[in-house]
């Protein structure tokens, strides 16, 4: 995949603002010059090493380690280090920065290069001569080939309309009458002596279809007697047109499924076109469709079924035989579902850790969970269907362990919230103010009344404590809330 990193005129650009191309498998991007990308950044908004994009087997993923964050299409929570799956057009917002994101696929090797055709005699005729194609209908004398016919690959015809014998005309000047004798005269006329005489008749094909067509048919296709069959009912049968259809024998007996043919000649038998309308055809076949029920169990399949029921403790239900793969489907669209909610519990709680400044879970050697580092329930799906990848947990470990963060996480962010609360209610505790007052330069000794003016230095700490939330709210609550948090995860491990 070929991945371009344009600068956006809406954000800061470089001097050079030229383009960022991922030659290798990663592409880091930060303030430090040591990066594939330097954006220089002198309020230090972008850290020296802020994220990197990586190429994970044709998935290009973005993974932030930055401190202040870096922002998908300007989303309002910074995605952390999980690897964030990228798309051709998005937009990533580092500091001052603003990045296109542009994903190309690879040109594969002989792309556009027409296939090779068939060695079959192909005629371009004249075609080539352009406008000078038009004279060879006037040029008696030219004694080449019509190109008409070249193109249309039929053989040599007279060299223009002069050459060309016309049909004798009568004595009225009409063609002569069709034979009144001869039903098939509309059709298609039998053969006379004067046939192949004239110009050559269209084949309406190209001169590569010419290498494929069979031979043309001659006189009359279709015989007198060809809807005996279709609405005789048979000998000596009633002919009452009330009588309700019987249905057809051929369709009522069990149907014969011959063996398969893959020979080079094999082809599907013509559907007759009177089948749908036919009323006892159409009677029979529903029949035959509604007594076709759900194809029954092969033995290892339904050992299978039986295996993941007992392993899911279901194994007491009683299921029939003809009921598992309902019942498999079902369980597997379940299975589905589950793992999307789980893997996307564990990107928002990895989200709330991110914003919050607590550390996260990053990749490391081994013991992976691949249900936090997957870029799609797709793929953590199939980390969970195929046998453990190298460096990574087993599917059961896997499914465990996020089990057990999701409900410490819940546990560790009541303390959390507890001891952000608390902080905040120790800093507006009586004593706390009553200190504040006397350590004030002068202030104690020169007010008379301390109690008389706590409400005033009470309302300038409240209003410096809500200035604070709104526009430090790290300082005010992360901090607390972190450290309880991180001290209550310690304790459950």
């Amino acid at each position: 995949m070929r991945v371009t990193l344009r600068f956006q005129s809406t954000g800061t650009v470089p001097g050079n603002a030229q383009p960022a191309v991922m030659n290798g498998p990663s592409l880091t991007i930060g303030r430090g010059e040591d990066n594939d990308l330097m954006l220089p950044d002198p309020d230090r908004l972008v850290s020296k090493r802020h994220c990197t994009i990586e190429n994970h087997d044709g998935n290009i993923v973005v993974i932030d380690l930055s401190t202040n964050g870096t922002f998908l299409n300007y989303g309002k929570m910074a995605l952390g280090k999980v690897p964030t799956p990228l798309n051709d057009g998005d937009i990533l917002t580092m500091g001052p920065y603003e990045l296109l994101v542009e994903i190309a696929a690879p040109a594969s090797k002989g792309a556009g290069i027409a296939a090779p055709a068939e060695n079959a005699p192909v005629s371009h005729g004249d075609a080539a001569r352009g406008l000078e194609g038009l004279n060879l209908l006037d040029d008696d004398a030219s004694g080449d080939v019509d190109f008409l016919d070249d193109l249309l690959g039929e053989g040599k015809a007279p060299a223009g309309p002069s050459g060309v014998k016309r049909a004798e005309l009568g004595d009225d000047g009409l063609l002569p009458p069709l034979g009144e004798d001869d039903p098939g005269g509309l059709l298609g006329p039998s053969p006379d002596a004067d046939a192949g005489q004239g110009a050559s008749l269209s084949a309406h094909s190209s001169p590569l279809e010419d290498h494929f067509r069979t031979g043309a048919g001659s006189g009359v296709t279709i015989p007198d007697d060809w809807d005996d069959d279709l609405l005789a009912g048979g000998a000596g049968e009633d002919d009452d047109p009330f009588a309700e259809p019987a249905a057809s024998d051929a369709l009522s007996r069990p149907a014969f499924i011959p063996e398969d043919d893959h020979g080079p000649d094999a082809a599907p038998p013509p559907q007759r076109p009177d089948m749908a309308r036919h009323p006892a055809g159409a009677a029979s076949a529903g029949q035959l469709s509604a007594g076709r029920t759900q194809p029954p169990v092969a033995p290892q399949s339904g050992a299978a079924a039986r295996a993941f029921l007992d392993a899911a403790g279901a194994g007491d239900v009683a299921v029939a035989d003809d009921q598992l793969v309902a019942t498999m489907t079902r369980l597997g669209r379940v299975m589905g579902i589950m793992v999307e909610g789980l893997r996307e519990v564990l990107m928002t709680r990895t989200s709330i850790k991110s914003e919050f400044r607590i550390s996260q879970t990053v990749i490391a050697a081994g013991k992976n969970n691949p249900l936090k580092f997957s870029i799609s329930a797709e793929q953590a799906m199939e980390a969970l269907v195929k046998p453990p990848a190298k460096g990574y947990l087993a599917p059961t470990e896997a499914a465990e362990q996020a089990l057990n963060d999701i409900k410490a996480h819940e546990i560790a962010m009541m303390t959390g919230m507890e001891a952000a609360l608390k902080g905040i209610l120790s800093r507006l505790s009586p004593d706390v103010l009553a200190d504040k007052i006397e350590t004030s330069s002068g202030f104690g000794s020169i007010l008379k009344g301390k109690k008389a003016r706590y409400w005033e230095v009470y309302e300038k700490m409240y209003a410096d404590i809500s200035d604070q939330a709104e526009n430090d709210f790290h300082e005010l609550f992360s901090k607390e809330f972190a450290r309880a948090y991180q001290d209550q995860l310690e304790r459950l491990k």
